[in-house]
Formats: C-alpha cells, sequence, structure tokens
C-alpha cells in the first residue's frame, strides 16, 4: 500500500511496513530529557563493519532508528546505528532490534529543493525533516504511534529517506 501526499510541492509516501528486524548499535539516554550517546553509539558501529550481518534485506542501506522522540517524554530516548535483517540469530556484538508493523509516512531527500521548500533552506540534516513529516501527518489525520514513536533515516549509495510511523487518529 502506498499512498501519496503533496504539501508546498513535495511528495510524501504513506506506505505499510511489517514488523521489522534491526542489526547494529543501540543505546538508551540516562532520562527522560537527555540524549543518548550517539557519537559512541556511530563509533561503536562503525567498528563492527567487519562482523556479519546474517540475511542482510538491503545490503546496500543503513541508517538511524530514533525511539521515542516524537511526541517524547514517556520513555528514555533511542539511537540505533542499523541495517534491515531477516534472522534474529546475530554476532553478539550487535543490538537487535523490532520495530512493529505500521504506517509510516516518508519523504525522499534526493534534491535541494526538499530543504528548500520544506525548511527554508539549502541543506538539512535527514532528521531535520521528521518536523515537516510531523506537521503533515498532523495536518492529515495521523499522529504518532504510542506508547513508544518510530522515526528513521535509511540511506543508500545515492538516495535517502526520513521515515515516521504513524497512525490514523481515533476520534
Amino acid at each position: 500500500m502506498t499512498d501519496v501526499i503533496f504539501d508546498k510541492g513535495i511528495r510524501f509516501d504513506i506506505v505499510k511496513k511489517e514488523e521489522t528486524i534491526w542489526c547494529g548499535a543501540l543505546g538508551y539516554a540516562a532520562d527522560l530529557t537527555a540524549e543518548p550517546d550517539i557519537e559512541g553509539l556511530l563509533a561503536r558501529y562503525q567498528a563492527l563493519i567487519s562482523a556479519e550481518k546474517r540475511e542482510l534485506v538491503s545490503p546496500d542501506w543503513s541508517g538511524c532508528l530514533s525511539i521515542g522522540y516524537w511526541p517524547g517524554g514517556d520513555v528514555p530516548r533511542g539511537i540505533m546505528f542499523m541495517q534491515q535483517v531477516a534472522a534474529e540469530e546475530q554476532d553478539k556484538r550487535y543490538d537487535l532490534y523490532k520495530t512493529p508493523a505500521s504506517l509510516y509516512i516518508r519523504v525522499h531527500y534526493d534534491s535541494a529543493e526538499i530543504p528548500e521548500k520544506l525548511l527554508g533552506k539549502e541543506q538539512c540534516g535527514v532528521f531535520e525533516l521528521y518536523g515537516p513529516i510531523h506537521e503533515l501527518a498532523e495536518k492529515n489525520g495521523y499522529e504518532a504511534l504510542s506508547p513508544v514513536s518510530y522515526e528513521f533515516e535509511y540511506y543508500g549509495s545515492k538516495s535517502c529517506y526520513a521515515y515516521c510511523a504513524v497512525k490514523k487518529k481515533t476520534a
């Protein structure tokens, strides 16, 4: 299922993703207001690059999963640098995390037009696109999953996407 919404001349896709297994380096903040050790997690993930990941789903794609940021406040925030796998049996140095089946709103960051139209600037970090996705979701009858929300940046060799998990608002 893929539905499309256009906002400010930019295409946003609403896609359904099944439960997904992520393999990588995961860490949480110490409390509800702090950030995880993002630099330390990235360094740990990069140090593991040579360790095999079994049954990679998309070998050329990797990303960063944000856990509990939107709307935030109920659970410590988590970050995971990761790749998608189909097998739960992995090298013990890796962390595994499953995201539930959900709808996601995504935007393809494929040109300078994206940050210009959505954020009013020449370039941006992919995570900065979560704000415009949240706004679009709210305007179109969606809200964050609860009690834990999920967002992820997904990078290929020539492309990247920002995804936010959503559900239809209940009346």
